[in-house]
């Protein structure tokens, strides 16, 4: 018993320096214009295909990030097995440089099942897809810098 509380109180004084300690985020994230987005970060060529298709949502407060230090690009968004609408946020260097407000997902009659292409208007390094009307509801513009903290507990 007494081993048990032992452990139990060594476990819990470890929680903070596991977790980063007080204010730092639990999980990847990123701040436009003060309000913050929980991130998932799909990193690999299979995550970042399927992206958000074939779910059914994405909370309010939640994004999907694509990064793509390595190689700037116009990167290309298709929707497909999509079941949602959103919102897509290209950033070069740490800004906003272009918004898809509101990309509808596919069509059911859509024989494709890829819905809409969208693509930026510059060269982007990174890109968020939040739901559907995140974007103007939090007033975010082309210009806009972004905080990225994508070091969970750190």
């Amino acid at each position: 018993m007494r081993l048990a509380a032992l452990l139990l109180v060594l476990a819990s004084n470890a929680l903070p320096a596991c977790s980063g300690g007080e204010g730092a985020p639990a999980e990847p994230s990123l701040r436009i214009r003060g309000q913050r987005v929980w991130l998932e970060i799909v990193r690999t060529r299979a995550e970042q295909s399927r992206g958000l298709g074939y779910r059914d949502s994405l909370a309010w407060d939640r994004g999907m990030l694509f990064p793509y230090d390595d190689r700037p690009d116009f990167h290309a968004f298709w929707m497909k097995g999509m079941r949602f609408d959103i919102d897509i946020v290209w950033i070069r260097d740490g800004r906003v440089i272009d918004i898809a407000h509101r990309v509808p997902h596919p069509a059911p009659d859509d024989p494709t099942g890829t819905g809409s292409t969208v693509r930026p208007r510059e060269l982007s390094d990174r890109v968020l897809e939040v739901p559907a009307g995140y974007a103007g509801a939090h007033g975010w513009q082309v210009g806009d810098p972004v905080a990225f903290d994508l070091e969970a507990g750190g």
